[in-house]
Formats: C-alpha cells, structure tokens, sequence
C-alpha cells in the first residue's frame, strides 16, 4: 500500500509560520520525525507538496522520501486558512491504495497491516460537540451552497465526524468521489470565504462531509482506535515517555500548544535524529541570525553527550559545560529504562541540577519547582504534600528499594493489594519526576 504525506505552504513562504504550533521550529521537528518513523516501517513513502515545501524539506532538512510531487503550487490561489484543502486534492490525485499521514503523526510500527484489507480507514470516529455546533452556526449561514450530504449534519449537527490524522484505503472509486464533493462544496462557497472563519471550515468540507458522505452510501468505515473519542479530549496521543512500547502518536490541537509536549518532541529527534536536527538548527540560525540552536549534533556526538552524563552523575561531579543538553539527551530513554528495572533490580535515584524551588507570595499558595529547559523558558511543575516528602527523601541521593520503604511509612495499608495501589502511585511519581528531568536514575 503507498504511504503519502503531503505539505503546502499557503503561498506563505516564510520559514517563520508556525502552522498552529507554539513555534515554527516545532513545525519542522514534527515533520523530520514523522517522515522519518514512516520511513523506518515502511518500504516507500511519497511527499505532496510545492515548491516551499520541497525547498524546506528535501533541499534543506533532507527527509527520507522515496518520491516527490511538486504538484500543489495551484492550489495558491485558495486563502492561506484552508489548509484541508491539499489533502483533499491529494487524496483525488491517487489511483492505488494508499494511506496518507498528517505531519503531526508518528508511528513505532507499521500501519498497513491494519489497513490492507480495508475499503476505508481513518484514525478514529469522533464526537462533534458543541463547539462544532457553534462553529457550523456561524458558518452555514453565509454559505452559498451545501451538497446533500451535509444536509442531515445541517439538520442535526451533534453528530459524529472522522478524525483524519490517517487516512486512506482500497476503494478509489470513495475517494475520488467524495473529493469532487469536498472541493465543489469548497468551490461554490470560496466568494465568501472572506465573511467565514476558514480554519474552521476545514474540519466541515472535509471531516464532517467524511462521515456523511460514508453513511449516504453505506460504506463501512474502519477505523485505527476503537475508541470513539470527544473532539477535544484526546488523551493518550502524546506521550513520547511511552514510545516505543506506546506505536502511534498524534500532536493534535492543543498538543502543538503544550511546550512540555514540544520539547519532550525536540528531544526525541535530537537524540534519536541529530544530523537531521542540525540541519533544521541551520536553518532557523540562518534565518534568525544568532546562533542559538544546537548545530553540532550527530549519533557520535549524541553517545559522547550521554555517556559523559553518566559519568558525571555517578560521580557526583555534573558540570555545566552543555549541561541542559546532555540532561536532555540522557534523561530522553530514562522512562522505559525505570520500567525495565522495577521490580527486577535496584538501582540509585539521584536529583538533578537546572531547578529551583519557589514559592506562591502568600501562605496559601503552593510551592513549585522553576526547571530550566534548553533555548525554552523555565517550566514550573506546582508540589502537593506527597511531592514534598518524596523529593526531601530524594535529595541526598536514595537507592530505590530504600525510597520505597521510606515512602511505605507515611501509608496506612491493611492488604497487599492496596500496598500494590501504593507502589503504582509512587512509581508513577518517580516517572514523572524523569519526565520533568528532577531526577535520574542510574545502576
């Protein structure tokens, strides 16, 4: 089956625009490690772009595709705001199987065993809540034609639309047909594109029309996740601590927004990616002028950064010269090396250097740690009771059983099965303390 993704710029040709991201350099780390995990699980995959993208992400970063179409510079004349309207276009273009990933998809395995047998796939089914309600009351009104397959919407539109994070299938004929209604329904309305919020228009001509085109003509959708999710409650597609264990990830909506997300993003490509890294580091150093982006990365480089961290932590003598990047570098595995070791051999839990503790500006306010992130601002993680007791029995240094005995006295427990309730809690705890790079662990 042909895996495709595909990139247009919006005739905006900045290197700067963050397509919703909470940095444009955010937006290239995603593509470098969503091409690159296609890649690494599948035989071919196919670029779609135009000629911004191809110069960004072939001439300059170098991603690994088979094959690139330069095919999308017509599409330069619909307002910028209608990002959808590529994929569709892309989707119409092709006349084989396929299945297209957004650039905010990463997988750890590959996903055509699930859609080869498949008429038609998408990620999951999705809820339309009220705040699609809203957006589609704004916009119907305005609007100078509907194609018939959005009038049950229109009547009753809590309902149910197609999350198209991926997206693809065996029937053809589906495809081109519901492009043609998608772009004739964005065609007829482009006059008044301007009276419209366009970027909410995307999820109608092309997540909504989806759904509704599939139900009219009783096409039997499958779907990547069972789970029908609420548009906006996506929990779960974020978490690079669970990677590779954890096969697909989505930085959907407010993910692009949550700088812990980004970062913990950044650091993944930069130790399992780093000559692309420092390909993309170039480049915003060459646009912005100054030299703040790590340049010098490669895979010796990255293994030299780590095991001089570990050295140094076992040690006890961390240094500062390119200290947050090595923290970052070592601390990126950390999460699955814990879960290797509990409950099969001891090891040390150590703090960290690059955090500080505050306080609120009265009694009532809560504690919280400062945490220094590399070319970031700091992020503050707030501490409850039990964070109090587990970092003051951290500080000195603990060996792991001895943390757990410790903690164990500040529980009231009457059963193995509630001392095991215990252990998930602090073990959880421990994770999310290398998560947030206060701790680190070492044999």
């Amino acid at each position: 089956m042909k895996i495709i993704q595909s990139f247009w710029s919006g005739n905006l040709t900045e290197l700067t625009r963050n397509y919703g991201w909470i940095s444009y350099k955010y937006n290239w780390l995603s593509w470098i490690l969503s091409s690159h995990q296609l890649v690494k699980f599948h035989e071919d995959v196919e670029l779609y772009t135009d000629r911004f993208g191809y110069q960004i992400l072939i001439e300059k970063l170098n991603l690994p595709y088979a094959k690139v179409h330069v095919v999308l510079d017509d599409l330069n004349n619909y307002p910028k705001d209608l990002w959808a309207v590529s994929k569709i276009k892309v989707y119409q273009m092709q006349n084989e199987p396929f299945l297209h990933v957004d650039g905010d998809v990463f997988v750890w395995e590959s996903l055509e065993t699930k859609f080869r047998n498949a008429a038609v796939l998408t990620q999951n089914l999705e809820i339309t809540a009220d705040n699609y309600t809203k957006m589609w009351n704004n916009i119907s009104p305005e609007l100078l034609y509907m194609p018939v397959e959005m009038e049950n919407y229109h009547k009753a539109p809590n309902n149910f639309a197609c999350n198209m994070g991926v997206v693809g299938g065996n029937d053809i004929d589906f495809f081109k047909q519901y492009s043609k209604i998608s772009i004739d329904f964005l065609d007829k309305n482009i006059t008044v594109s301007s009276k419209i919020n366009c970027l909410n228009f995307n999820l109608f001509f092309e997540q909504i029309l989806f759904y509704q085109y599939a139900q009219n003509i009783g096409v039997k959708l499958d779907f990547l996740f069972d789970e029908v999710y609420n548009d906006g409650y996506y929990d779960g597609f974020a978490e690079f601590q669970d990677v590779p264990e954890k096969k697909y990830l989505h930085l959907l909506g407010e993910y692009k927004r949550n700088p812990a997300v980004c970062k913990a993003m950044e650091v993944y490509v930069m130790r399992n990616y780093p000559e692309c890294y420092s390909k993309m580091a170039t480049l915003i150093n060459e646009a912005e002028g100054n030299q703040n982006e790590i340049e010098f990365l490669n895979k010796e480089k990255v293994a030299e950064l780590i095991s001089d961290f570990d050295y140094e932590l076992k040690n006890k003598k961390l240094v500062d010269d390119n200290y947050l990047l090595k923290r970052d570098l070592y601390t990126e595995a950390l999460p699955n090396y814990f879960k290797s070791l509990v409950d099969k051999e001891d090891f040390n839990i150590v703090f960290l250097k690059g955090f500080e503790v505050a306080t609120g500006q009265n009694e009532e306010e809560a504690s919280f740690l400062e945490i220094k992130e590399l070319n970031e601002v700091s992020k503050k993680y707030e501490l409850d009771d039990l964070d109090e007791i587990a970092l003051s029995e951290i500080e000195p240094g603990i060996r792991y059983s001895d943390f757990i005995s410790e903690m164990l006295l500040h529980f009231d427990y009457d059963s193995e099965e509630s001392k095991k309730d215990i252990l998930v809690l602090l073990n959880t705890k421990l994770i999310s303390y290398i998560v947030l790079k206060i701790i680190a662990i070492y044999k």
